[in-house]
């Protein structure tokens, strides 16, 4: 009787421990960062030309679009403060 009660005791610690590992792996911790909400695409008749720039946000310069409503827009951050550089 005694080997049965310490197979059924090392049966039992074994689903204990294995509801346990699938108990941590599937419970959120809190250490993933929300999704960041994507940027609203520009529709084709708001840009009306194409230009390269110098991007503050980047610090280098980005391919920008020309506004028809004016101003432009940098397309990788969508920051709308450029300087023009030729």
């Amino acid at each position: 009787m005694s080997d049965f009660v310490t197979a059924m005791t090392g049966a039992g610690l074994t689903v204990a421990v294995g509801i346990t590992a699938i108990a941590r792996s599937v419970r959120p911790t809190g250490r993933h960062r929300a999704p960041r909400p994507a940027a609203e695409p520009l529709r084709p008749v708001e840009a009306v030309d194409q230009f390269e720039a110098y991007c503050p946000a980047e610090d280098r310069p980005t391919l920008q679009l020309h506004l028809r409503l004016g101003g432009s827009v940098c397309t990788e951050c969508r920051n709308d403060t450029t300087e023009v550089t030729q």
